[in-house]
């Protein structure tokens, strides 16, 4: 009997400074960006709206194109990725 593939996931917390910008990371599933503490902005490459992101808020990414977060108050950012 063959088992389906789950795939793995990974989370890592990054603390970004007071207007420090982030090239996001990508799993080839895509991923999730939660802010943990502070307000970032997050913009993604063929989206025309910029993502004002608060504590608890978040934002999915698709697997493929740039995506930057720009970090308006000292920020701590979790992404999650497969």
């Amino acid at each position: 009997m063959a088992k389906s593939a789950i795939p793995a996931t990974r989370s890592s917390r990054l603390e970004l400074p007071l207007n420090a910008t982030l090239r996001l990371p990508r799993g080839r599933c895509g991923s999730l960006v939660r802010v943990e503490r502070g307000t970032v902005m997050v913009t993604r490459q063929g989206d025309l709206d910029d993502h004002v992101l608060g504590p608890g808020d978040e934002i999915r990414l698709p697997p493929a194109g740039l995506a930057v977060a720009w970090a308006f108050t000292p920020a701590i950012v979790a992404v999650t990725h497969c």
